[in-house]
């Protein structure tokens, strides 16, 4: 759907791209990004590391295929999804069938990385951070009804609860 970025159409492309994805219901994004000025900004100023000038950033690259099933499959290491990266990179690509332990470890990394950039993905759709009111817990006998029906939160649970 998306690719590189190497001129203003390509760009615009992408973006036009991961809005049509943001709006399937289905879909919940978590685009890495720092924390702007603003409200939340006074918790921890981020900032880079410098541990490396050409990768700004540890990435790490994974798929993970019915990692709660019987079967579950986990595709990890540095190679890119690309061309360029099967091909003329030295890369590497682990793959690991069938394995549940690995597969729950994985899985749990990607949560703790889900939620982490899920945040800032929220935060980077509110322009005015600090007029951002954070919900808390509701204390009425209500707050499960988000976990049933046709929401999100629905398809969350029936997911890791099977």
């Amino acid at each position: 759907m998306s690719g590189p970025t190497r001129t203003k159409e390509q760009r615009a492309a992408n973006e036009a791209a991961i809005i049509e994805l943001r709006k399937m219901m289905p879909n919940k994004f978590a685009i890495g990004s720092r924390l702007g000025k603003g409200a939340f900004n006074h918790w921890l100023v981020e900032q880079l590391s410098g541990l490396n000038v050409n990768a700004r950033y540890l990435h790490t690259k994974y798929m993970l295929v019915d990692p709660l099933g019987t079967n579950p499959l986990v595709v990890s290491g540095s190679a890119n999804f690309s061309e360029a990266s099967t091909t003329n990179n030295d890369e590497n690509m682990l793959i690991i069938r069938g394995n549940s332990r690995v597969a729950d470890i994985y899985l749990g990394e990607f949560m703790r990385l889900y939620r982490h950039f899920a945040f800032r993905d929220w935060l980077t759709q509110h322009p005015n951070a600090n007029e951002v009111e954070v919900g808390h817990l509701d204390e009425t006998d209500q707050w499960w009804k988000r976990y049933f029906g046709d929401t999100f939160e629905s398809r969350q649970r029936s997911y890791f609860a099977t």
